[in-house]
């Protein structure tokens, strides 16, 4: 009778250890489930969820190997993508590791801010007004340590993840930071707020003008010059701005265009529009930065998108009636 009791026993701790190894161990295959565990739920009701969604075999478990693993002080809230297969180690460690769901969203040069805003909300990742009135409430600008009435030029271009939770006010302070972070990069000496806003204003025309690399040190050389020598900028991407302000846009800028009572109108205005005109990349504003010295005056579009330079006008007269 005892020898019969053993052997149970033997099969039950057997029976056990199996259960246990491929509660723990064995991965299962997920179809693409997503779960949204809130703030302050208890770890035992986050194994209920994990095993009323199919995700692991049992809750208690769960509950179990978290504390010996000593990982339930370490589970965060939030979405979470599971697709796959995954164990229950699995599954600890993505919840452990914060391993949130982030929408992926490519910010291209050259957008301005209303662009961006479109962009986001057309993709469900904010609310249009919210995040185009909040980049001009001066309160939250300041907050950003930003001297300026206005987020042109601040919101820099490029792949982001933003995770699902973000708000207007977290993509934003994303996107400052990101700018500071690649500017730094580049020129990571301490420099006034007016000198580095006169830099990226210069920036984001240059942006809004060249198409090739190689061309955007020269621009900026070109404006540098015009600059320096008190003659208007003429730069017909700020007129498209100042359209663009009015509710108005434009894929090719006409004679009538250039004469809009505009501050951004450089065919009025000398000097540097008021703020930039777009977000420029990190070319543009490097070659902001480092203008080619050159003795150019004036440039055109040509064909295949280069532009033609010259020194007088006379030069620039002659070369616009070759084309």
């Amino acid at each position: 009778m005892r020898k019969f009791l053993f052997f149970v026993l033997i099969l039950i701790l057997i029976g056990f250890s199996v259960s246990f190894f491929i509660g723990v161990f064995k991965p299962q295959i997920i179809p693409n489930k997503t779960i949204n565990i809130k703030k302050g739920i208890s770890i035992a009701k986050i194994g209920s969820l994990l095993e009323e969604e199919g995700i692991i075999r049992s809750a208690s478990m769960f509950v179990t190997i978290s504390k010996l693993l000593n990982r339930e002080q370490k589970l965060h809230y939030g979405k979470f993508n599971f697709s796959g297969k995954y164990s229950l180690i699995g599954v600890i460690r993505v919840l452990s590791n914060a391993e949130i769901v982030k929408n992926q969203i490519t910010i291209p040069e050259g957008f301005t801010v209303r662009k961006i805003a479109y962009q986001l909300a057309k993709n469900n990742l904010a609310d249009y007004s919210k995040f185009v009135k909040l980049t001009s409430d001066t309160t939250f600008v300041s907050s950003l340590n930003i001297e300026s009435e206005n987020l042109e030029g601040f919101l820099f271009p490029d792949t982001y993840y933003i995770p699902y939770f973000a708000d207007e006010e977290y993509i934003i302070k994303m996107m400052v930071d990101n700018f500071f972070l690649q500017f730094n990069t580049i020129y990571p000496e301490k420099i006034p707020f007016d000198s580095l806003y006169s830099f990226l204003i210069l920036a984001s025309i240059i942006e809004k003008e060249a198409i090739c690399d190689d061309e955007r040190a020269l621009i900026a050389g070109v404006y540098k010059n015009r600059l320096a020598n008190r003659m208007l900028l003429q730069a017909d991407p700020t007129v498209a701005y100042a359209l663009e302000l009015s509710g108005k846009s434009r894929r090719k800028i006409y004679y009538e265009d250039l004469k809009i009572n505009s501050i951004y109108n450089t065919y009025k205005h000398l000097g540097l529009p008021p703020t930039p005109i777009c977000n420029p990349g990190i070319k543009s504003i490097n070659a902001a930065l480092n203008p080619a010295k050159t003795d150019y005056f004036f440039f055109f579009a040509g064909k295949k998108s280069r532009h033609i330079f010259s020194t007088t006008y006379r030069e620039h007269l002659k070369k616009l009636n070759r084309i």
